[in-house]
Parts: C-alpha cells; sequence; structure tokens
C-alpha cells in the first residue's frame, strides 16, 4: 500500500512540475532584416550591443550579405519599430524587416524577393 501511495505522489508531483515549466516558457519569435553598415568593425560592435538586449536570445549580423537574424526572450509580441530601434544608431539603415513566431512563421530566404522598403 505504502509503494502504491508513494508511486502516486511521484507521478502526482511529476505532472504538476512539467505542467509548471511548461506554462512558464514564452513564445520565441524572429526577426531579420537587411542592414547597412559599412564597416565590419561597426557591424561586429552592433552584434555585441544587440547581444546585451535582455530580449535578444540569439542574433546574427552577416556583413558580406548585410543580413540580420534575431531570435526573441522573455517577450510575446514584437513591432517594427520596436525592432529597429534595437539597431540605435543604425536604426535608420534597417529595411526589409520581418517578424514572425519562430517555429510557426515561414522565415523569408535570402535575397529578399520584393524588398523595397
Amino acid at each position: 500500500m505504502r509503494i502504491a501511495l508513494l508511486g502516486m505522489f511521484i507521478l502526482f508531483s511529476s505532472y504538476f512540475g512539467f505542467s509548471q515549466t511548461t506554462e512558464i516558457q514564452s513564445t520565441t519569435l524572429f526577426g531579420q532584416c537587411m542592414i547597412e553598415v559599412q564597416n565590419q568593425d561597426d557591424m561586429k560592435t552592433l552584434e555585441n550591443q544587440l547581444k546585451l538586449n535582455p530580449y535578444v536570445k540569439v542574433v546574427r549580423l552577416d556583413y558580406t550579405t548585410q543580413r540580420a537574424f534575431i531570435l526573441t526572450k522573455n517577450i510575446e509580441s514584437l513591432s517594427e519599430v520596436d525592432f529597429k530601434s534595437w539597431f540605435s544608431q543604425y536604426s535608420s539603415y534597417v529595411r526589409c524587416v520581418q517578424i514572425g513566431v519562430y517555429g510557426v512563421d515561414e522565415i523569408d530566404v535570402y535575397p529578399f524577393e520584393n524588398c523595397t522598403k
């Protein structure tokens, strides 16, 4: 009888522990864009600044293709205005922004088609 009660206790505690863990996880969003930074050292500095953002989980800047790709953490929504603001002094050089839910929305492949803004 004790073994059955102990087994049920372990089963229920692991179930409730797991359900609480999954509720804490938030949606991961992605943002990508083209960004015109003419100096490779400036691009690396910008990448390091973006890594310090509390809402950024992953950041990849590619100097050769002038692309940026970011995965978020701890936020449920992201606007184009907010996304651009993360690029601080380079925000006016950001164009062709795409934002979506990572793993749900399709990520545009490079080169971006119909990129005029």
